[in-house]
């Protein structure tokens, strides 16, 4: 079957072929997001849990005003940024108990 005949067939079933495309698109989009495959960044870091607590609890910070918070923990505990972290969060359920 030579090339001319593929497209004088296309042309013919055109809506057939559409939804067959449409089909197989469909198809593939369901396997990735069923499979839950993602695109990975071999540069992308580990995030820790600790981190992703303070994403979420703090999440309603911007990204500069959260890195000043662990910034200001660093200084005032004199520690890294995983345990700034952590006092920050320490501090904010203790904050948050006092209120009950």
């Amino acid at each position: 079957m030579g090339m001319h005949e593929i497209t004088a067939l296309l042309r013919d079933n055109i809506a057939s072929a559409a939804l067959a495309i449409v089909a197989v698109v469909f198809a593939c989009m369901l396997v990735l997001t069923i499979n839950g495959v993602r695109l990975r960044n071999p540069f992308r870091r580990k995030v820790s849990s600790t981190e992703l607590r303070f994403r979420n609890v703090f999440g309603m910070m911007g990204e500069e005003r959260r890195q000043a918070l662990i910034d200001s923990y660093c200084k005032k505990y004199k520690c890294n940024r995983e345990q700034a972290m952590r006092h920050a969060l320490e501090e904010r359920d203790r904050d948050a108990r006092s209120w009950r």
